[in-house]
């Protein structure tokens, strides 16, 4: 049985004590990436085993227009006990497909390569949005993939006190910059933190005049400045490319969300109307 979905952000209760840092974030270095994966390829294990031949702590990863065999995948939903402000549905198959917009965060978790992926898709005439397992996620045709590698700082999976949820969290490793300047920055929002505002304040910490942003993470509600609003409180979001500040510009956030009732919007998120939900995993690159 699962609760009843939360219709205010007063609903909306996590069960541990709130994170005194609403920002964490690591400074770091990135490095852009591409590189070729084979059909037949395990993809969490391809992915793992070119961050380790270059050295990389972690990565961002570009998947749109990745072909995929048959996948699991899960969406958001109500939670499914006392504690927890949301969870995820049951798990859903697809047969395949080319995935038309992907973000995977590679990271860390029980120590070894891990990935948080959130895909938007076309099957079965239909558009789907959702939260790919990777562990089941197979390439079925060659493709190449782009992105950012990442060295002084990683994600990596831990118990988040204040969500009670297994999540990436921000490991600094500044050492293992080997001389490099630190040229972005990763973090992952607190809950409520905005993120059109959140990213804001840490994009004014980067060299340089502008800056790119990529990720994915989750929203409890959305408001856009040019498409209709997202009311429901539980969501998954991933970001478009384009996403960032140019230089002396402003900040302009498209991104793609599915909510608890499987409905999609896309729009560029609106400056304080966009609160996070449990977190929101990001990537902020100085353009310079």
């Amino acid at each position: 049985m699962r609760r009843p979905a939360p219709q205010t952000l007063d609903d909306i209760r996590h069960p541990g004590p709130q994170a005194q840092d609403r920002l964490p974030h690591a400074f770091c270095h990135a490095t852009k990436i591409e590189f070729r994966v084979l059909a037949g390829e395990p993809l969490l294990e391809a992915l793992g085993r070119r961050a380790d031949d270059a050295g990389f702590s972690s990565a961002v990863l570009n998947l749109s227009g990745v072909n995929l065999a048959a996948f699991d995948y899960v969406m958001p939903d109500r939670a499914i006990d006392d504690r927890h402000a949301a969870w995820y549905s049951d798990t859903h198959s697809s047969k395949g497909t080319q995935l038309e917009e992907a973000v995977a965060i590679l990271g860390w978790r029980d120590g070894t390569w891990f990935a948080h992926v959130h895909a938007y898709w076309q099957e079965n005439d239909a558009w789907h949005l959702g939260h790919l397992l990777p562990e089941t996620l197979t390439i079925s045709d060659d493709a190449n993939i782009s992105g950012h590698g990442l060295v002084g700082a990683r994600f990596e999976a831990s118990l988040d006190l204040e969500t009670e949820f297994t999540l990436f969290r921000v490991k600094s490793d500044r050492n293992a910059m080997s001389g490099k300047t630190a040229n972005a920055l990763i973090t992952t929002l607190a809950p409520f933190t905005d993120l059109h505002e959140g990213i804001a304040k840490l994009g004014n910490q980067l060299p340089g005049s502008g800056y790119s942003v990529l990720g994915l993470g989750s929203l409890a509600g959305a408001q856009f400045e040019d498409g209709p609003p997202m009311t429901g409180l539980i969501s998954e979001i991933l970001l478009q490319n384009g996403a960032g500040s140019p230089k002396n510009g402003k900040l302009s956030l498209p991104l793609r969300t599915v909510d608890l009732n499987k409905d999609l919007f896309q729009g560029r998120a609106k400056p304080g109307k966009c609160p996070t939900l449990v977190t929101n995993e990001l990537l902020l690159v100085s353009k310079d």
